[in-house]
């Protein structure tokens, strides 16, 4: 085909530096998302616990909105680790359901579409791939889990004073570290299921069949064998022993048919191994294939 007008020119214009490409697939992963107004939605509703406990933390801590209310807050009222955890488990599983309804949607449709080869064609390696993918579910899950626990913590530290802050600061390495620990978990496993599950709400199903499906395998193991190893299959049960440890709760000893809950060092294992065999099923899926035409 004959070009009768040659005006095609490259392009002078300043490129994206390549450390920071991954944040156009974050950009647009953001764009997608909230396009969606149930998601939009439930995204807001995330916070009202957050602001609940930002209101109950100003009560107990005003001697004056008490008396304003005809209440009065005992020492049970109080704030401390086990409260803190408390609001931090809210906030996870409702992030729960927060990934499970957009991780799908995020990259499913790249497979499903075979979009993978376009965005492995450019200047974009698979580890800046899922890492641009990823960090929209970072950022949304830290926006609603350990973000407002910091805030939470730093509020409360504030208006309590005569050194709260400083005797309890070990508070805040267990609250960073259990928001990113459980933010890594649920990431990566629902990347994982969302690149070898190309329907969305199948892939969304069997996320939620691993959270709460999987336990009831593992409580049969536990039934059958006379044993405690079934815990393992068990991501809430671990994660819950994992943040018992890390916020220094004593929780009352589970029982399984005589045997005790699996030691803490399992439990951190487990989910290390689930991040492990995550990444591994992603880095099997997620590579570019050669398409042969005849």
């Amino acid at each position: 085909m004959a070009v009768y007008k040659r005006t095609y020119k490259a392009y002078q214009g300043v490129l994206t530096p390549a450390w920071s490409r991954f944040t156009v697939l974050s950009r647009y992963g953001f764009s997608t998302l909230f396009e969606s107004r149930p998601f939009m939605a439930y995204t807001v509703v995330c916070f009202v616990p957050f602001v609940f406990a930002l209101a109950y933390i100003y009560i107990i801590n005003n001697a004056s909105v008490q008396a304003l209310l005809n209440v009065r807050l005992g020492p049970a009222f109080q704030i401390n680790n086990s409260s803190a955890l408390g609001f931090l488990q809210v906030e996870a599983w409702m992030g729960l359901i927060l990934t499970a309804w957009g991780a799908p949607g995020m990259i499913s449709k790249d497979f499903a579409n075979q979009a993978v080869q376009l965005y492995l064609s450019r200047p974009l390696s698979r580890p800046e791939y899922l890492l641009g993918k990823v960090s929209v579910l970072a950022t949304l899950l830290s926006c609603t889990t350990w973000i407002p626990a910091l805030v939470l913590f730093a509020v409360h530290a504030g208006l309590q004073g005569d050194g709260w802050g400083t005797r309890n600061l070990w508070m805040v390495g267990s609250i960073v570290l259990a928001g990113l620990l459980w933010i890594a978990v649920i990431s990566l496993v629902a990347m994982a299921i969302s690149v070898w599950v190309r329907w969305r709400i199948a892939a969304t199903a069997l996320m939620f069949a691993t959270f709460f499906m999987l336990p009831a395998v593992g409580f049969a193991m536990n039934l059958i064998m006379r044993t405690r190893w079934g815990w393992l299959l068990n991501l809430r049960h671990m994660i819950g022993l994992v943040w018992n440890g890390l916020f220094r709760v004593q929780p009352d000893r589970a029982k399984s048919f005589g045997g005790e809950a699996v030691p803490l060092w399992s439990a951190w294992a487990a989910l290390f191994a689930v991040c492990l065999f995550s990444l591994w099923l992603l880095n099997l899926r997620l590579r570019a294939r050669e398409v042969e035409r005849g």
